[in-house]
């Protein structure tokens, strides 16, 4: 008898304390995933407004692959879009300062350069 009331307490326990740790896990595994799509959405956004003021071939065709790259993937992959002309560092400052004030940090933007660690 001891045993089987040691097991139900057991069991309740578990069910108490341990089933909604799990649940609040996923629940952020969900919520991240969420909140990935919902920056990409916004990233796309802000991109195409910001663009659509910059002149015509401001940045250049390297830049804008990379930078297509990056939002082709989801905004997941590790992106080097890096700015080689005053035009296109410019717009990567405004995109950093646009995405961060839209609760992005600074490591989802895809702004780097590889080959010099700029």
């Amino acid at each position: 008898m001891n045993k089987t009331i040691r097991n139900i307490v057991l069991g309740v326990m578990l069910t108490t304390f341990i089933a909604p740790i799990g649940l609040a896990i996923t629940e952020s595994h969900a919520q991240n995933a969420n909140w990935r799509a919902t920056k990409c959405a916004l990233y796309q956004t802000h991109r195409d407004d910001i663009r659509a003021q910059m002149p015509a071939n401001a940045t250049s065709t390297a830049f804008d692959d990379q930078e297509d790259a990056f939002v082709a993937s989801g905004c997941t992959a590790r992106a080097y879009v890096c700015p080689q002309n005053r035009a296109e560092l410019e717009y990567a400052n405004l995109m950093s300062v646009v995405m961060m004030n839209e609760g992005a940090t600074g490591s989802f933007l895809p702004f780097a350069c590889k080959e010099t660690g700029r």
